[in-house]
């Protein structure tokens, strides 16, 4: 028997939008759009994220998936059983325009067509929308899956789902359906029942519409719910922000003065450094990036004294892969060049780690210089390169 959490909603009444994209509905009833322009995705989102960060990664893995760009492609959270939004591992999807267009709806909600049908755990519903040839057949697997498309494709579909998920416990299906779906629910051993009550009938639960908290996926609703909420908490605090932000312009408007005059030595310096690296480094060629020029023609001056000057590069390597082992760092690659800086690329936990890896490294008397980082969308943390040598003193005063 169904539970007391979802109960029918016998009221319920819906209303198909029009081709016209309009719908006369009452406030009591649910507009219902063709489901084959909202298909239901699942993704697959790293754990450690959340909120509008987590929202965004689904949106771009999203639109990767379909080939689109970001803001070609809107999303809905789908979770209806748990009543909240916050995983996003599975999103309801439709063009940006088209979704827009449907937020002057009236209505209880604006739902998927699939989304009507009723639903129970572990049972499957099928369901007719027009007839002949260009008849399509909404389907619901179970409470958190569903979808819509022509019958030969529906078939196809639902053989799918009977080869890679549990099979379900019956099938609720219209009498008015194709014979194919009744023989393939024999072909599985599955049973098929007319209606809801034939259902329970077989002792098990059944299904209910709208008993799910189907209504919470509204498509006229904002979907980046982290954003909207963040925005609610945050309006009692505008006047007292504008406040801090007046407060703010003020006391930068008082260190203009003081950053021209920084900017100022800061552009002379870096002209008297070039000018010192043309001389001395470059023999005049234009100094692009003035540590790696450096750094080369210091390498080059190593290598004409001989043998005997060149680094200990086995050595090197032992003395950054323990730092870097202690820190907790997951190495990518680690790359040495004759002449240029041992390459340590690693993934860490987040940017602060970044920084303090490069300052355990400069601890072992080692010259460090970070020369990318970035966050990992695709799994999570922080990637993260460095350029290290044994140019700088050790512990003590000594080389290393």
């Amino acid at each position: 028997m169904p539970s007391a959490s979802a109960k029918p909603d016998i009221a319920a009444e819906f209303v198909r939008l029009g081709p016209d994209g309009s719908a006369a509905a009452a406030p009591h009833q649910v507009v219902t759009v063709p489901g084959e322009t909202v298909p239901l995705f699942a993704l697959d989102l790293p754990a450690r994220l959340r909120g509008q960060a987590r929202e965004q990664v689904a949106r771009r893995q999203l639109a990767a998936r379909l080939g689109l760009r970001s803001d070609q492609i809107s999303m809905h959270p789908f979770a209806p059983a748990r009543k909240t939004a916050a995983a996003w591992t599975r999103v309801l999807a439709a063009e940006t325009g088209w979704l827009d267009s449907l937020r002057r709806l009236p209505g209880r909600a604006v739902l998927p067509d699939y989304l009507a049908l009723p639903a129970a755990a572990g049972i499957w519903s099928l369901a007719l929308r027009g007839s002949g040839p260009g008849a399509a057949i909404s389907v619901r697997l179970g409470v958190e899956d569903g979808f819509t498309a022509q019958a030969p494709l529906t078939l196809m579909m639902l053989q799918q789902a009977l080869d890679s998920r549990p099979r379900p416990k019956a099938l609720l299906l219209p009498a008015e359906a194709p014979p194919e779906f009744a023989e393939l629910a024999r072909a599985h051993g599955i049973p098929a029942a007319a209606s809801p009550a034939a259902v329970a009938a077989l002792g098990l639960p059944q299904p209910v519409v709208l008993g799910h908290g189907e209504l919470t996926c509204d498509l006229r609703r904002n979907p980046m719910a982290a954003q909207a909420q963040l925005e609610r908490k945050l309006l009692p605090w505008r006047w007292p922000l504008l406040a801090a932000v007046l407060a703010a312009a003020l006391w930068s408007a008082a260190q203009i003065t003081a950053i021209l005059r920084i900017e100022a030595q800061t552009a002379a310096a870096a002209a008297e450094t070039t000018a010192l690296a043309q001389t001395h480094f470059t023999n005049g060629a234009p100094v692009l990036d003035a540590r790696l020029q450096i750094s080369r023609a210091l390498a080059g001056l190593r290598n004409a004294a001989g043998p005997a000057a060149q680094p200990d590069v086995l050595e090197l390597t032992r003395r950054i892969a323990a730092v870097a082992a202690k820190a907790g760092a997951r190495a990518e690659s680690l790359s040495y060049q004759q002449g240029e800086a041992v390459r340590l690329a690693v993934r860490l936990a987040d940017f602060a780690a970044a920084d303090q890896l490069a300052a355990a490294l400069r601890t072992q008397g080692l010259a460090v210089q970070l020369t990318d980082s970035r966050a990992d969308g695709s799994e999570g943390g922080v990637f993260a390169e460095f350029a290290i040598t044994a140019d700088s003193p050790g512990p003590g005063g000594e080389r290393r």
